[in-house]
């Protein structure tokens, strides 16, 4: 690959991507965004911190060195930080970086559905996307569903009998792929990333068939959830707070569901189930 990428922060799906990317023979060079306070040595593997690839450590959006770190790149990989009253704004300035350095691509990893405003989360997800396709950059946006992290207790603050859509992290990863590998073929497109529907309560019978035994939904209130997430990545202020008692809510009345067909396409295969997803992260003797 004869291209360069910035990946602008090292949340999950992130990290997912710079493992892949690394794996390969023809790994190009990569350069990540990284806070002051983050860990380096957890949050990277060594390979990342040596040539041709970097990490650039910032304090904040508007540090010199995060406008540096766009020059000599080609494609720009942007997650924004979730729950951030500062979400919007600081997509809307690294969008501005990627444009006056030529960056000649842009992947926008957003939600599934942003249309559906009464969430925080998706209001400012929309917002951006908006900027984003009028800023004349070429650009993919990707809008994933949930991610499947869960092979154990299960604690949630709704209904654990509306279904809901969901993707697994290394499908969501080898699409990034994709696209980097040919941008041009992905130029203003929007793409629904859902792998299938499906309720936690299910999903607890799912675990519990892979592990034989009995695997419960721990549904709490919304003050109860929100006391178990505080302190938490997430919950670190009240417009956290407040998000996620939308969510709760709004999935407890409407869910959040989507189609499969487009990650399909992508991949070119089936999407990976959650019943995939287990059988290749729970132990074998579970």
């Amino acid at each position: 690959m004869s291209l360069s990428i910035l990946i602008t922060s090292a949340g999950r799906l992130t990290q997912h991507v710079i493992s892949t990317l690394l794996s390969l023979s023809d790994c190009p060079p990569i350069r990540v965004i990284a806070r002051s306070h983050a860990d380096l040595g957890r949050s990277f593997p060594a390979q990342l911190r040596s040539a041709p690839h970097s990490v650039v450590i910032i304090e904040n959006i508007t540090d010199p060195n995060l406008a540096n770190a766009f020059q000599g790149i080609s494609i720009v990989l942007h997650s924004g930080p979730l729950l951030d009253p500062k979400e919007e704004a600081s997509s809307v300035a690294i969008i501005d970086m990627a444009k006056n350095a030529g960056v000649k691509h842009f992947i926008l990893c957003s939600v599934l559905q942003p249309v559906r405003t009464k969430l925080h989360i998706h209001k400012a997800k929309l917002n951006i996307e908006e900027y984003l396709t009028e800023s004349r950059l070429r650009y993919t946006i990707l809008q994933a569903s949930d991610v499947a992290v869960n092979t154990g207790k299960i604690a949630i603050g709704f209904s654990p009998f509306v279904e809901h859509a969901f993707v697994d992290l290394n499908d969501l990863a080898l699409t990034v792929l994709t696209i980097i590998r040919d941008p041009k073929s992905h130029s203003y497109a929007c793409y629904e990333l859902v792998a299938e529907n499906i309720s936690y309560h299910n999903i607890a019978r799912l675990i519990a068939q892979e592990v034989r035994r009995d695997v419960q939904c721990e549904v709490l209130s919304t003050k109860d959830y929100l006391a178990l997430m505080t302190g938490s990545y997430y919950v670190r202020n009240e417009h956290a707070e407040d998000a996620i008692t939308r969510i709760m809510m709004y999935y407890d009345r409407w869910g959040l569901l989507g189609n499969p067909n487009v990650l399909r396409f992508l991949l070119g295969r089936e999407p990976t189930s959650w019943t995939d997803y287990l059988r290749r992260e729970l132990p074998t003797d579970s």
